[in-house]
């Protein structure tokens, strides 16, 4: 044992002679150094690493061998990788404007002095880690606990790459740095609007050939779609994860009691309309000279308050405790519409749509002249006199309803249904579990998707299957002699593009049913199994359904039409 010892520490000595020796050759013209580490125990790193430091003291600019081994024990315990496989793969030498080296924690107090460290970037070829350090490596920061690389397809264009980065980067309020692409995946969209319509657009029939990538930083993501050339490029907000518009609570609310002493409005007159993450600067806001000021730099959000037409912006950190109102200004409606007629349609169409004036916005305001004192809509209970009233035609809008008013300069106001479109609150069907009895079978191997129908007056139950190889096939259950199977085909393409939608359209198969309504009878229930669970509705209930479901009970019926 003595002996093997002996041996392994003369091996050790021997190569640490070597690497020194070495280290006068390597040195000559050389810019550029790295550090690997030598196992996933720290102990047994510190020990190593001098024999891969071959270049450090030949260089006046080098890294301490003391700050290598500072953030390699802190990546070590970190992490709790093997740091055998982890390298240095670029430093230089930095000057921090504070004691936190330019990395405040939330609510830290920084000392207001320069300190002279480093930046270094470490990889194990996966991930990528930068620290930022003193001089000694007595005090290290990690700058980004939340960077990844990934092994991206070889002919993933580099300029579709830069392009996805740049959106995300508005669209997360981030700078590129904090970013990173995990996937990049080749696909073939089934129209010119990458699978992605918007609202009354029109789509060409065309198929695209391009990507669907995700990028992100800590615990968001974005999916997008893009053509070949990067022309292209739609986010998938359903696919994607991100916190835009998802303040938490502790900060509504904190955000509205500033509101209330800023505004001097009760708080149930004020509400949040819009929130977005966002970095600012704390501390500077009241400098004086000849003082000088240092800003902290902050990560939090940008909080829009709104009552009536008023709104409030404010900045906060992520804990609530340091708020600051950043701007106010009032929304003032074109075309001249008076305030006090705005805040008067406000009001209707908050009690019309139930929706909080604050969530409001006055969209389109059009000049118009109506042709009589009921501004062109018949009231039979009302006279109206046949004279030319000059006014507006006001559009409100809680972006997804909107109501469309009439209004005469005397301040008349009236709704004009027709033109509106208005949701039905009391439209929505509650959905029930399925009894665990009353699930039928799970899919067969090589079946996409199921459906059951029954019921009607004719009281007789189908069931129609689609195949991963195209087949179309419907039967009559309960019939013996199979005298009314029929066997059809799609191609290949209608069957990638309906499992896409499947898959895009994010509806949960949760074992759910959509019910009729009391005292309906006749009506014809169906039963859609896909690979994750199964959800029943009926003919009476389908225009109630949600927007995703019908989006696929539609795709289903225009491929097994022939069999509706």
């Amino acid at each position: 044992m003595k002996n093997t010892v002996g041996k392994y520490c003369t091996t050790k000595q021997a190569r640490i002679f070597t690497a020194l020796v070495l280290s006068g050759f390597l040195s000559v013209g050389s810019s550029f150094y790295a550090i690997k580490s030598a196992t996933a125990a720290p102990g047994q790193y510190f020990t190593e690493t001098a024999n891969q430091v071959v270049k450090e003291n030949l260089k006046t600019n080098s890294l301490p061998r003391r700050v290598a081994n500072a953030i390699f024990r802190d990546l070590s315990n970190r992490e709790q990788i093997v740091v055998r496989k982890v390298e240095i793969i670029n430093y230089s030498q930095r000057t921090w404007r504070n004691g936190c080296l330019n990395l405040p924690h939330p609510d830290e107090l920084c000392t207001q002095a320069f300190v002279p460290g480093w930046r270094v970037v470490l990889s194990d070829g996966a991930q990528t880690w930068i620290y930022h350090t003193n001089s000694n490596g007595r005090s290290i920061r990690l700058a980004n606990p939340y960077i990844l690389t990934s092994n991206l397809p070889h002919n993933f264009p580099k300029y579709i790459e830069d392009t996805i980065l740049q959106a995300a980067s508005q669209r997360l309020k981030l700078p590129i740095s904090r970013l990173n692409i995990s996937q990049a995946q080749q696909r073939t969209w089934g129209n010119g609007c990458l699978d992605l319509p918007k609202p009354g657009e029109g789509c060409t029939e065309a198929l695209e050939r391009g990507w669907r990538v995700v990028v992100g930083a800590a615990d968001q993501s974005l999916v997008y779609h893009t053509n070949t050339t990067g022309s292209k490029i739609r986010l998938n907000e359903k696919e994607s994860k991100f916190s835009e518009g998802k303040l938490p609570q502790k900060l509504r609310d904190a955000v509205l009691r500033r509101a209330r002493e800023e505004s001097g409005l009760p708080e149930r007159s004020l509400s949040i309309v819009g929130s977005k993450p966002t970095q600012w600067n704390y501390g500077c806001e009241r400098q004086t000279y000849p003082y000088s000021c240092d800003p902290i730099a902050v990560s939090g959000w940008q909080v829009t308050v709104g009552a009536g037409l008023n709104r409030w912006v404010f900045l906060t950190d992520d804990k609530g405790s340091r708020i600051q109102l950043s701007g106010q200004y009032s929304e003032t409606p074109n075309a001249n519409l008076p305030r006090d007629i705005a805040e008067r349609i406000l009001v209707r169409a908050s009690k019309r749509s139930e929706v909080p004036i604050s969530q409001l916005r006055i969209v389109e305001v059009e000049r118009r002249q109506w042709s009589d004192s009921c501004l062109g809509i018949a009231d039979p209970l009302a006279l109206c006199a046949a004279v030319v009233v000059p006014g507006w035609e006001v559009t409100v809008s809680d972006g997804e309803q909107r109501l469309v008013y009439r209004v005469g300069e005397s301040g008349t106001v009236i709704l004009d249904e027709k033109a509106s479109s208005i949701a039905d609150n009391n439209r929505q069907i509650k959905p029930i579990p399925i009894p665990r009895s009353e699930l039928p079978r799970p899919l067969d191997s090589g079946v996409i998707f199921r459906q059951i129908s029954s019921g009607g007056l004719a009281g007789r139950t189908y069931e129609t299957v689609l195949l991963d190889d195209g087949s179309l096939i419907r039967v009559r259950v309960g019939d013996t002699n199979d005298s009314e199977r029929s066997v059809r085909r799609i191609s290949l393409q209608q069957v990638e593009r309906f499992e896409q939608l499947l898959e895009k359209q994010g509806y949960e198969f949760n074992n759910i049913s959509y019910p009729a309504p009391r005292g309906a009878a006749d009506y014809i229930t169906y039963t859609l199994t896909n690979r994750d669970g199964t959800v029943k509705y009926n003919d009476i209930s389908q225009n109630s359904l949600p927007e995703d479901l019908r989006i696929i009970v539609n795709a289903w019926k225009q491929i097994s039409s022939n069999y509706q």
